[in-house]
C-alpha cells in the first residue's frame, strides 16, 4: 500500500501524543477516530510502530537516556521518532527518507547532495556553483535568464558576467545578479543571503519588497527583509569545509553541523542560547563537538550510534 505522506506524519504525531502521561480521554478518543477514519491511517500506524520497535525496541528497555527522550516534550519526541525511522532504513515507501532536510531529500532535483557531501560545479554559462550538504537545486537557463531554484539547503553562486540576469529562487523570494558572488541558505521560515562580490537585488516573494545588497552585507528573507549583522558572514564559509563563526548562538552552529551527520543531533533550548566563536570542522563533526565540550559549559552525550544530545553542564 502506497501511503500518503500526511498519514505517516500523523502517525508519528500520534505516537508522540500517546506517550503523554496522563493522557486525556479526549485525546484517546480523537486518536481512535483518526485511526478508523481511513485504512491508510491504520496502515501508517502499524508501519510506524513496527519500524520504531525495530529501531528503538532493543534499546529503550535498558537505556535510561532513550526512555528520557521518549518522555520529552512532544517536539523533541517527534524529532527522535523521525530519526529512528530514518535509521531503520525504511522510509515507509520512501516518504520519510525523502522529507525536506533528510539525506535523500529532493531526489528529482537537477543537482543534489547527501549527508556530509558538498558539490562544486561549473555551469553552462561559465558561472560556478557550490552546494552544501543536504542541498538540492534545479537549473533552467534560456535566452532571457539564468534561473537556479534552491529547493533546500545552501548554495554559493559565482555568477559569470552575462547580459542575462542570474536568479536564485527560493520559497521566500528571489536573488538576482549579473556578475555577483553570494551565498543563499534556506531554513524552515526564512532564507539568508550574504553577498561576497559586487551586488545582488533581493525581492521578497512575488512582487514584494526589494533591496539592493552590496558586498560584505546580508539580508534575511522572511515576512519582511531584515539586514543580517556582520557576524553572519561566517554563514558563507562552509565551502572550504569549515564553519568560521563569531558570537553565534550555539544552536545555529549545531544546526550547521546536522547536514554532516547521520541520525539525530539534538540541542537543549538552554544550550542553544549560549554564544560561541570559533573555527569548526564540518567534515569532522565529532571533532567540532569535542571542541565545544572542551571550551564551553556543555556536555555532549552519545546515547547510541545515531543520536547525540548537547546540553548545559
Amino acid at each position: 500500500m502506497n501511503l500518503p505522506r500526511a498519514a505517516v506524519e500523523q502517525a508519528i504525531e500520534w505516537t508522540a501524543v500517546l506517550r503523554d502521561e496522563p493522557l486525556p480521554a479526549s485525546e484517546r478518543r480523537a486518536f481512535e477516530r483518526w485511526l478508523g477514519a481511513d485504512p491508510a491511517h491504520s496502515e501508517a500506524w502499524a508501519r510506524v510502530q513496527q519500524h520504531l520497535h525495530r529501531s528503538l525496541g532493543p534499546l529503550s528497555a535498558r537505556d535510561a537516556p532513550v526512555r528520557q527522550a521518549l518522555q520529552a516534550p512532544r517536539p523533541s519526541r517527534r524529532h527522535l521518532l523521525r530519526g529512528a525511522l530514518v535509521l531503520a532504513g525504511v522510509g515507509i515507501t520512501g516518504i520519510t527518507l525523502t522529507r525536506r532536510g533528510m539525506p535523500l531529500a529532493d531526489v528529482a532535483a537537477d543537482l543534489r547532495t547527501g549527508t556530509g557531501e558538498r558539490l562544486s560545479r561549473d555551469l553552462a554559462d561559465g558561472s560556478h556553483l557550490q552546494l552544501d550538504a543536504r542541498s538540492a537545486v534545479d537549473l533552467a537557463f534560456d535566452a532571457h535568464e539564468r534561473r537556479v531554484v534552491l529547493r533546500t539547503g545552501k548554495l554559493i553562486i559565482d555568477a559569470h558576467a552575462d547580459p542575462r540576469p542570474l536568479r536564485v529562487v527560493t520559497a521566500f523570494g528571489c536573488v538576482q545578479t549579473f556578475d555577483g558572488r553570494c551565498m543563499v541558505a534556506t531554513y524552515e521560515d526564512r532564507a539568508h543571503v550574504w553577498v561576497m562580490r559586487s551586488s545582488v537585488t533581493v525581492e521578497l516573494g512575488r512582487g514584494g519588497q526589494t533591496q539592493v545588497v552590496r558586498a560584505d552585507h546580508g539580508v534575511s528573507l522572511g515576512r519582511t527583509l531584515q539586514p543580517l549583522t556582520a557576524e553572519r558572514n561566517g554563514e558563507s564559509t562552509w565551502g572550504d569545509g569549515f564553519l568560521n563563526v563569531v558570537d553565534w548562538p550555539l544552536g545555529d552552529v549545531i544546526a550547521a553541523l546536522q547536514p554532516y551527520r547521520h541520525g539525530v543531533l539534538r540541542i537543549s533550548p538552554k544550550a542553544s542560547a549560549l554564544r560561541v566563536s570559533g573555527l569548526f570542522s564540518l567534515d569532522n563533526s565529532d571533532r567540532a563537538l569535542a571542541s565545544l565540550e572542551q571550551t564551553m559549559p556543555v556536555r555532549v552525550r552519545r546515547y547510541f550510534d545515531w543520536w547525540v544530545s548537547v546540553d548545559t553542564v
